[in-house]
């Protein structure tokens, strides 16, 4: 709850500088600071969401709603991760649009922009409060382990990694389909406006294939032994 109010007060006083300072910042300023702020907005309402989990958690439940109630304990802990998700990729984004636009004029915003990153990602590891919400049986593996990605994702039951797996897939499927869209985007950009986008075409392609050949890869049999 602390932390909430911190966010609150940080995202009031982000609001009072944004609208002090209208007439002296420029376009670009405003619409980064702009985008600092509704990172936090995200970093608050996961905050709200996962204090919410952690609250409801607590309570005792009858015996015939306690599988709805813990639904609705896990769909506030991924609504949580879904906003800390968002805050860090706008945090991202923000990050390098102000450092190519702001950094000699009004570095102060990018390095909020930074700061905002590391916080969302340092946000988005998940504690060992939430994942006993989401998942009571899990048992976190030895952060030493040569083998931790693999202990951490056998502590999901089958369901669950039916569930994980048909997301990924999902996932994989909405990653190739926007690269691709995205390449031909710049080409007809690169096109039309003689602003050469080769680079980034090259870039996206680089990454179209090597997403492809590690997915193709990894269903490929192991040799026998």
């Amino acid at each position: 709850m602390k932390l909430l109010i911190v966010y609150i007060a940080i995202f009031c006083y982000g609001l009072f500088q944004m609208f002090s300072g209208l007439e002296i910042h420029s376009f670009k300023a405003t619409t980064l600071m702009i985008a600092n702020l509704v990172v936090i907005l995200c970093l608050i309402a996961a905050r709200l969401n996962v204090w919410k989990a952690v609250q409801g958690s607590l309570g005792e439940v009858d015996q015939e709603k306690e599988d709805i109630h813990q639904v609705i304990l896990e769909r506030k802990a991924y609504t949580a991760a879904t906003y800390i998700q968002i805050a860090l990729t706008l945090s991202f984004i923000a990050l390098l649009t102000g450092f190519l636009l702001l950094r000699d004029t009004q570095p102060e915003i990018v390095l909020v922009s930074f700061i905002l990153m590391l916080v969302s990602f340092v946000t988005l590891i998940p504690s060992e409060k939430i994942v006993r919400i989401t998942n009571p049986n899990f048992k976190f593996p030895n952060p030493q382990s040569k083998n931790y990605s693999e202990e951490y994702f056998e502590q999901f039951d089958d369901g669950e990694k039916y569930v994980m797996l048909k997301g990924l897939y999902n996932l994989y499927s909405v990653i190739i389909w926007g690269l691709v869209i995205l390449a031909f985007g710049l080409m007809y950009y690169s096109a039309f406006t003689g602003d050469s986008q080769l680079i980034g075409i090259i870039g996206i392609g680089a990454v179209l294939m090597l997403i492809q050949v590690s997915y193709t890869i990894s269903l490929k049999p192991s040799k026998f032994k």
